[in-house]
């Protein structure tokens, strides 16, 4: 992050010091115009808004060929030329900085600039003697209407102020252009966001350039812009297995009149297509690629576009302040030790009132300072709980601070967080002897009596840092002889775990007997193996479970996992997923597929998309908590469709809201 800083930091002041000055060729004319906000899509706006104090900063390259074309208005001796591509290219910079005003307004600052630029053109009129900042662009933007990411309407105001010396497209001394958008987006049941952009461009434009006011004595072929409608439209959906969006996005302009005589005038109707990706590299960055191509031949619009950028969002920068009516949330945080404890690895749900999200940090008592911004994690949503390890922190005192968001978009001030210390005591491992021969250790083996087949076991050594090797062996307890070298595997890497299935074995006494080896070649011996021993049971049929012909249904309640008419997943329901990821474990799966069902109350339309929003939802807690591969999971809204009961009592609708797995093996 600091390196990041540091570079944008570098690349502003080298480009802002530098001032662009050109007869032609600009970014004023330019579709390709990334959001300050880099919020959902890359060039056209979405209705969402930077949160408050939040801030995002932004980087785009992009290289168009071929944008200009002659207009037979000025060259009507040159037949040859008219209508034709000035065959130029450039290479443009965006750099972009946006900030949260409020839940609902933010503003933001556009610097386009020239990087390198050519033109073939005969006649000299296209070209640039110096490269560097062309226009500065600030704006604002107020979502009236809409809530989170799902969707709303919004206001764009931006203006554009000219720093192009002799820009034919701008005129002499030309005034400032002022844009005003309307804009809205939605986000489909699959998930897919689509978005609108309508405005009209009101230009101050200046006198037309002459051949008096070049050096070249020729007269340029274009004219000063007029003002003009825009819009375009946007769509993001996501690729899995890569990982991003897919962006695709229309961008044209026209000056209301189809009539047009004058070529240098129609040559100014724009539309272009952008086809890219959007890829979340972390919390805070995200990098654009894409490759864009003109659907008319108009000077804004180029015969090739490539394009690359990132984004970068961090914060907040400072304390939002809440409306009267708002109160600021208090984090409580449960399960955290007490006292003097040895626990290292915690799990610790994050609750306040109304809350959304929530932001921790952690670590030793003498160095936290939890009204210090940093250290703290990006924003986790309130239905995830902190799992962390804290095993590196030295003993002595720990300190865990949070602050709290709630569903009004206000924050726990940065200077009243919440605050919770406890003792960081060693545990007392067993006093073992210095020894000549290594000791195995085996980890993560069942325990007692258990139903578990498949079985995953690091084996390691006393002294781990002279340990090379080892050689195991399992089966039923009354057949096993540990010291009998018989039976043993070949050596494996002390790097490499046992991976191995006791299915075949019969019910009842399971034994694992391991030895090691060190780094010098000496083995453990074989008359005191490493035994552990467990209790192997049938496995007793679970009630969630239905067999299907070709799949399992796994049944959840929708009551315990999600709140009402809501579809973030409660701290409390951890539990209850727990058991769909154990018995996922138990053995392979080629794919499942996650149904949300409802109940009968409410607009079937409305149940539908509840019901998919609740899948979506598992799928992301599945990924995040438990690591399972995406690719297999597949999030399927099934709203009022197919009830398991009836719809008539209270006790048939809660039977009838549940989440489904279908699983295939």
């Amino acid at each position: 992050m600091k390196f990041l800083k540091i570079f944008f930091t570098t690349v502003a002041a080298f480009l802002i010091l530098q001032s662009a000055h050109a007869n032609v060729i600009g970014t004023e004319y330019q579709n390709f115009n990334p959001t300050y906000s880099g919020l959902d899509f890359t060039t056209v706006q979405s209705s969402e808004t930077l949160k408050p104090c939040l801030c995002n900063i932004g980087l785009f390259f992009n290289y168009a060929k071929n944008t200009l074309t002659y207009s037979d208005t000025y060259y009507q001796t040159n037949t040859d030329l008219k209508g034709q591509r000035a065959k130029d290219y450039l290479i443009g910079a965006d750099l972009n900085a946006g900030f949260g005003l409020t839940k609902n307004w933010d503003i933001g600052l556009s610097l386009p600039f020239v990087v390198s630029a050519k033109n073939d053109d005969p006649y000299g009129v296209s070209y640039f003697d110096q490269f560097g900042l062309t226009e500065v662009r600030p704006a604002t933007k107020y979502r009236f209407y809409g809530e989170g990411d799902d969707g709303g309407l919004a206001v764009i105001l931006s203006a554009n102020f000219n720093t192009i010396e002799k820009n034919p497209f701008a005129g002499k001394n030309p005034g400032p252009t002022v844009n005003l958008e309307l804009v809205g987006d939605t986000t489909t049941d699959g998930g897919t966001k689509l978005a609108w952009n309508l405005g009209y461009r009101f230009r101050n434009s200046g006198a037309q350039i002459t051949s008096a006011d070049l050096s070249s004595g020729i007269q340029p072929p274009f004219v000063p812009f007029k003002s003009s409608w825009v819009a375009s439209l946007a769509m993001a959906t996501g690729i899995d297995a890569l990982s991003s969006d897919f962006i695709a996005e229309l961008i044209g302009s026209h000056s209301g009149k189809f009539n047009e005589s004058d070529t240098a005038r129609t040559a100014q109707q724009a539309l272009e297509i952008n086809l890219g990706l959007r890829h979340d590299a972390t919390k805070k960055i995200n990098i654009h690629g894409g490759l864009g191509t003109k659907l008319a031949n108009a000077q804004a619009s180029p015969d090739v576009r490539a394009y690359i950028g990132l984004n970068m969002n961090f914060g907040p920068v400072c304390t939002p302040k809440p409306s009267r009516a708002t109160e600021y949330p208090t984090a409580i945080v449960d399960n955290t030790p007490i006292g003097t404890n040895t626990a290292t690895s915690l799990s610790m749900p994050v609750t306040a009132k109304n809350i959304e999200a929530y932001r921790y940090k952690i670590g030793s008592t003498p160095v936290m300072n939890c009204s210090d911004e940093s250290g703290y994690s990006d924003e986790i949503p309130g239905s995830m709980s902190v799992d962390t390890d804290i095993t590196e922190i030295p003993d002595g005192g720990i300190t865990l601070c949070a602050l709290a968001k709630n569903t009004s978009g206000v924050w726990q001030p940065l200077s009243k967080p919440t605050i919770y210390n406890w003792i960081k005591a060693r545990s007392k491992p067993a006093v073992i002897k210095s020894v000549a021969t290594p000791i195995a250790i085996v980890s993560n083996h069942p325990v007692g009596d258990s139903e578990q087949t498949e079985l995953d076991m690091p084996v390691t050594a006393v002294n781990p840092m002279d340990y090379q090797a080892y050689r195991w062996k399992i089966g039923s307890t009354p057949q096993m002889d540990c010291t009998d070298p018989s039976g043993y595997s070949d050596e494996i890497s002390g790097t490499q775990t046992v991976i191995t299935s006791v299915k075949d074995i019969p019910d009842g006494g399971i034994t694992m007997c391991s030895v090691a080896k060190n780094n010098g070649g000496v083995w453990q011996s074989f008359g005191t193996p490493t035994i552990v021993r467990w209790n192997k049971v049938a496995a007793k049929p679970n009630p969630n479970v239905i067999q299907k012909n070709g799949y399992e249904v796994f049944k959840l309640s929708a009551e315990v996992l999600f709140d009402f008419d809501k579809d973030n997943i409660r701290s409390g329901a951890q539990p209850e997923l727990d058991k769909i990821d154990r018995y996922l474990k138990i053995k392979p799966y080629r794919k499942v597929i996650i149904e949300g069902h409802t109940d009968s109350k409410g607009a079937d339309a409305y149940n539908m998309n509840l019901s998919q929003r609740r899948a979506v939802q598992v799928k992301k807690w599945l990924i995040e908590k438990y690591g399972v591969d995406g690719s297999k999971f597949t999030p399927k809204g099934m709203g009022e469709t197919v009830p398991v009961d009836t719809n008539e009592t209270d006790e048939g609708r809660q039977n009838n809201r549940r989440v489904e797995f279908k699983i295939y093996r």
